[in-house]
C-alpha cells in the first residue's frame, strides 16, 4: 500500500499559531512523515520558525546553529513550542527550545543567532561538487529503472511505498545509488547520496525550507543494504553558513550531498553540505541516528 497521503503546502505545514510567553502551538502533518514519524528535517523546520518568531521579529540576526535532540517520535496533530531566549550579545543570542505534544517532551534544541556581517579573520569555502544541472521545476518524472545521474531534464519518480516526505518535494539524484540494493562503497570510501531538491511550487530558500533539506532525502546508509532498514535520528545539528535573510533567497533548487562514514552497534552518522546551484554554500549538517532493521 502506498505511504502518500494528502499533504497540506510546506508553509501550511509548518504554520505557526502564537499563544503568549514565547509559546507557539503547530500542527503536525505526516503527509511531511518519514517511515515511523513525522520527519526531523520537517520539524526542524517548525522549530526554526518559532525561533526566528521569537528571538527575532525583525530579522536583525541570521539563524546560525541548531542542535535538535529528537526525544520520542511526533505524531499527528497539535504540537506546542517553548521557546527561550536565554541571552542576547552584541553579536550573539542563545536561544533554548522544548516541544511538548500529548503531555510529552518530543524534542528539545538549542540555537545561536548572529548579526549579519561579522568581522572575518579568514573566508575559506569547499568547492561544490561538479554534477549536472537541476532540471526545471516543471519537468517530468520517471521512474527509477530508467534514471541516469546526468539527467537535467527529469525529476525522479520515488516508488509509491517510500515515505510520505518523499512524495512532498521533487528529487533529482545525482550520488550514490538506489536504497537497498547492496552496493557496497570502495573500501574507506563513505556511502553517499542525494541530490538536486524543490519543491513543486515556487518557495524562497528561507531558514525553514533550508533545515528541512538538510534531513529529507534518504540516508547514505541505506545503499550498502540489502534489506530494508530504518534510522530514526537521534539528533541534527545544522549550521546555516550562508547570509540568508528573513525573506530568504530566491526560488531555486538546493543541491544536497550527504554521505556516511561509519555504522556501528546500532548506530549510523550521516554529514551533508547544501549548495545552491551558484555554488554557495547554504549550510553544513551532521546528525546521529538508529540504524536497525525495518
Amino acid at each position: 500500500m502506498s505511504s502518500f497521503t494528502p499533504a497540506r503546502s510546506f508553509d501550511d505545514a509548518t504554520a505557526l499559531r502564537p499563544l503568549c510567553d514565547g509559546r507557539f502551538a503547530a500542527d503536525v502533518d505526516l503527509g511531511w512523515a518519514a517511515p515511523t514519524a513525522a520527519n526531523g528535517g520537517y520539524l526542524a523546520a517548525i522549530v526554526v520558525r518559532a525561533i526566528l518568531a521569537h528571538a527575532d521579529p525583525l530579522g536583525e540576526r541570521r539563524l546560525r546553529s541548531l542542535t535538535i535532540h529528537y526525544l520520542r517520535p511526533a505524531g499527528a496533530g497539535p504540537l506546542e513550542l517553548t521557546v527561550e531566549l536565554v541571552r542576547t550579545g552584541r553579536r550573539i543570542s542563545n536561544v533554548r527550545v522544548s516541544a511538548i505534544q500529548d503531555g510529552r517532551e518530543v524534542l528539545s534544541a538549542l540555537a545561536a543567532l548572529a548579526v549579519p556581517a561579522l568581522p572575518a579573520a579568514g573566508t575559506w569555502l569547499p568547492d561544490p561538487p561538479v554534477v549536472a544541472p537541476a532540471p526545471p521545476r516543471e519537468a517530468p518524472r520517471i521512474p527509477a529503472h530508467e534514471w541516469r545521474r546526468d539527467d537535467s531534464a527529469h525529476w525522479l519518480q520515488v516508488h509509491e511505498a517510500a515515505p510520505a516526505i518523499s512524495h512532498r518535494v521533487q528529487l533529482a539524484p545525482r550520488f550514490g545509488g538506489a536504497p537497498f540494493s547492496g552496493r557496497q562503497p570502495e573500501h574507506g570510501e563513505p556511502a553517499q547520496a542525494g541530490g538536486w531538491i524543490t519543491l513543486p511550487q515556487p518557495h524562497a530558500v528561507d531558514a525553514a525550507y533550508v533545515a528541512l533539506c538538510a534531513d529529507v532525502w534518504w540516508p547514505p546508509g541505506f545503499e550498502p543494504l540489502d534489506r530494508p532498514a530504518v534510522a530514526p535520528t537521534i539528533d541534527l545539528t545544522i549550521h546555516f553558513r550562508a547570509d540568508i535573510p528573513p525573506a530568504g533567497l530566491p526560488d531555486q533548487a538546493v543541491l544536497g550531498w550527504y554521505r556516511s562514514s561509519a555504522a556501528q552497534d546500532g548506530l549510523v552518522e550521516e554529514d551533508g553540505l547544501l549548495f545552491l546551484g551558484d555554488g554557495t554554500l547554504l549550510a553544513h549538517s551532521r546528525q546521529l541516528a538508529i540504524f536497525m532493521p525495518a
